[in-house]
């Protein structure tokens, strides 16, 4: 009996030895999982964090945006390198003495350089043999003002509970929270996860890794709705934080290259910078009060357009979504050379200048100060080069129609889109031909009525883009 019970108690020993060894064995080359924390407290620590002295490491980014469009052999000329077109991998370098990044694709690599100590940039191309120079001379405004007082007496009143309010009240656009944690580019990393609160949308969710410790950006994934698998990635898939040496931010071109030079004098932009908050700061009164508040919250909101108002302003004849109901229409905006015009035609820009009492007379047509008024263009009977934009639906899930009168300039761009239409994909729109660019996160349809272009674009399923552009009468 006695040697019975010693020998289940040895088997317990043994299995209990075991346990702890598989345990130890699973728990191997894995780090410890990170605190918990709230989206709120991230974003908090990642604000407050002091950037590393030192980052390296190799890099990669997938597009899945244009399918097989990029691998195009008539798109051979696009660098297959560019997040914009294709995927592709690199290796990047960042310290204090400057940055290096290198991409490698079928299209061609290439080299970015900058070098702060020589206050130099490179910017070299494999394929094509070419490199272009960018040196600064002079101090920059950075350099004369290296601290930001305003900057640091901001960031300590970011607190959780301040950033947790502010997204309490713009929360209706999308979510925000901690999805979890995952080990990203061989670091511990949360996953901050934007989720749009739209169900209209064609975005799915916008994903950041985050390092645990450093709190630096590790990568970012973006996802189409009903998706699993990102259609934009782009992040680092090892990273270092040991020191770099100097010697890696200086560049020399190959023997033969083709190199164009461009010089930029910090000094001369600096001076026209002081002269022009000069200049301000003589026309600018004191703190506005709330008569002067309330002036500029109606100018700003006056920019919001109705149909009719919009309409007015603009030199052709407006068109809109008609018997659409999938969403409704929001509001307008007319744009202006000088930037939005309000409801009666004035550029927003002197409309709050003058609801706060300040005198931009000076600042157009004084000495030193050259080109146009931001109105300047807009006066006169006929205004030209005006661009409307209307707005259905809310959130994410907004589809905008911008219309402009088609300019000789314009009409070049659209022929070379047309071209590319080729590729992309085209449709037609009221029976007449349309340039489509669409993907898995939406896209744009581009058609002429007479002589007015007319663009719709959203992040939408193309299904709702199509409809929407065929009832714009």
């Amino acid at each position: 009996m006695r040697s019975r019970v010693l020998f289940l108690a040895v088997l317990v020993g043994l299995a209990a030895v075991a346990l702890v060894v598989a345990v130890a064995v699973a728990g191997a080359g894995r780090s410890d999982p990170l605190p918990e924390i709230s989206a709120p407290e991230l974003l908090a620590r990642m604000i407050r964090a002091e950037p590393p002295d030192a980052v390296s490491g190799e890099v990669a980014w997938r597009n899945a945006l244009f399918g097989s469009v990029a691998a195009a052999s008539a798109m051979g000329h696009l660098p297959a390198q560019s997040p914009l077109t294709a995927s592709g991998s690199g290796r990047v370098w960042l310290s204090r003495d400057g940055l290096r990044a290198e991409s490698q694709g079928g299209g061609g690599d290439q080299v970015v350089v900058v070098d702060k100590r020589r206050r130099t940039a490179w910017v070299y191309d494999y394929a094509a043999d070419t490199a272009q120079r960018l040196t600064v001379t002079g101090e920059t405004p950075g350099e004369l003002s290296p601290q930001a007082p305003g900057l640091e007496m901001l960031t300590p009143m970011l607190t959780p509970d301040v950033i947790a309010a502010y997204l309490q009240r713009t929360a209706s656009p999308a979510t925000l929270e901690v999805a979890g944690q995952a080990q990203v580019a061989g670091r511990p990393a949360y996953r901050l996860r934007m989720t749009p609160a739209a169900r209209d949308t064609a975005l799915g969710a916008v994903e950041a890794a985050v390092d645990g410790e450093t709190m630096l950006l590790l990568r970012l994934d973006v996802y189409a709705r009903g998706g699993d698998v990102p259609v934009l990635r782009y992040g680092f898939t090892n990273v270092r934080y040991a020191p770099i040496d100097p010697k890696t931010f200086v560049f020399t071109p190959p023997k033969g290259t083709q190199v164009t030079t461009k010089t930029i004098d910090a000094d001369a932009l600096h001076g026209q910078l002081r002269m022009g908050l000069r200049d301000l700061a003589g026309k600018r009164p004191g703190a506005p009060d709330l008569t002067q508040k309330a002036r500029v919250h109606d100018e700003l909101r006056g920019t919001q357009l109705t149909l009719k108002q919009a309409d007015k302003l603009t030199p052709f004849r407006l068109a809109w979504a008609r018997d659409y109901s999938a969403r409704r229409f929001r509001h307008g905006f007319v744009l202006g050379p000088g930037g939005p015009l309000t409801g009666s035609g004035a550029p927003l820009v002197e409309a709050l200048a003058a609801a706060v009492g300040v005198d931009l007379t000076g600042l157009r047509q004084g000495e030193g100060h050259h080109g146009p008024s931001p109105g300047a263009s807009d006066a006169g009977t006929a205004p030209t080069g005006r661009t409307s934009v209307l707005l259905y639906g809310e959130g994410l899930g907004t589809i905008a129609l911008a219309q402009t009168t088609t300019t000789p300039e314009l009409e070049e761009q659209l022929e070379q889109a047309r071209w590319a239409s080729q590729l992309l994909g085209s449709t037609t729109v009221d029976g007449v031909e349309a340039i489509e660019v669409g993907t898995p996160l939406g896209g744009v349809i581009v058609w002429q009525r007479g002589r007015t272009t007319l663009v719709a674009g959203g992040m939408v399923p193309m299904d709702d883009l199509r409809s929407f552009a065929g009832s714009v009468r």
